[in-house]
């Protein structure tokens, strides 16, 4: 699609705690680096515990997690980075659709959202401005911290420094193996936001290409922060990855979220006290 012709829809904006936003959020150019794994379902489980979100149960009775490194080299609220891990799954209110792979793989806004899509445990980023906004738009568990990388046609290298010592959180190296080229998919995330769980979707324009992993590392570090926690939680420092997807040119429309269930208790990591002011104003 033409870059004029799929941005070219109605923007509402917002101001946050740091700058006014526009959404939808463009994103011009993306390049990214998906690593898809099967996880034991009791493990997803348990870490979705609180969340109301319940991980989907797919053919092998495991559940789908991806850690996503982003490099989004144009964007409305400017350049930056971003580290995702999401679990695969749907509000405790409704059931597992009966073909939950192809629901993903076919996510598209025209069909309407479906209720899967990747709840979004990790969210570190290199911008403060993409942290207020992921955070107060969204939900979304944001944090500022340095994300050192390395992309190629094939091999791809990433890591997430601890914020408050500079510790390795996480390190990761990989190689692509054989694979092909298809049309991107649109992806659906969920969050944790305002006494409810809120599904936002993101449209993706350009062609993705879809491989075997030749060879994996992924260490974490000796770190005490949330996100090693995570990662250790899930065993995705020996899991071996079933798939890993690469684009180096997509863009995308990150589209306003809206709650879908309520869910009460949950609260946000990663507090941030300009955040918690900005918060308790816009309630008054």
């Amino acid at each position: 699609m033409k870059k004029e012709v799929f941005f070219d829809v109605p923007r509402t904006y917002y101001t946050t705690s740091y700058t006014r936003t526009q959404v939808p959020m463009f994103f011009f150019k993306v390049a990214a680096r998906f690593i898809n794994y099967f996880v034991d379902y009791e493990r997803a489980r348990e870490v979705l515990k609180e969340t109301g979100v319940v991980p989907v149960r797919f053919f092998n009775g495991k559940t789908l997690v991806s850690l996503v490194f982003f490099d989004y080299q144009a964007v409305t609220i400017g350049p930056y980075q971003e580290v995702v891990i999401s679990i695969i799954g749907h509000p405790h209110s409704v059931k597992q659709p009966p073909l939950p792979l192809a629901t993903v793989l076919l996510q598209k806004r025209e069909r309407g959202w479906k209720d899967i899509g990747g709840y979004v445990l990790e969210m570190p980023v290199t911008s403060p401005a993409a942290r207020a906004a992921g955070r107060e738009i969204w939900g979304y568990p944001k944090y500022v911290t340095k994300i050192p990388f390395r992309l190629s046609d094939k091999s791809f290298e990433f890591g997430v420094l601890d914020p408050d010592s500079n510790a390795s959180i996480v390190d990761v190296k990989g190689e692509m193996g054989p694979g092909f080229t298809a049309p991107a998919f649109d992806l659906v995330s969920y969050t944790n936001y305002e006494d409810a769980i809120w599904r936002t979707g993101t449209e993706v324009d350009g062609r993705i290409t879809n491989s075997i992993c030749k060879w994996i590392q992924v260490k974490v570090g000796t770190s005490t922060h949330r996100m090693a926690e995570s990662l250790r939680l899930l065993g995705l420092e020996s899991a071996k990855p079933f798939a890993i997807m690469a684009t180096d040119s997509a863009q995308t429309r990150l589209n306003a979220g809206k709650p879908v269930a309520p869910w009460k208790g949950f609260t946000m990591p990663y507090q941030y006290q300009d955040e918690i002011e900005f918060m308790k104003k816009m309630k008054i």
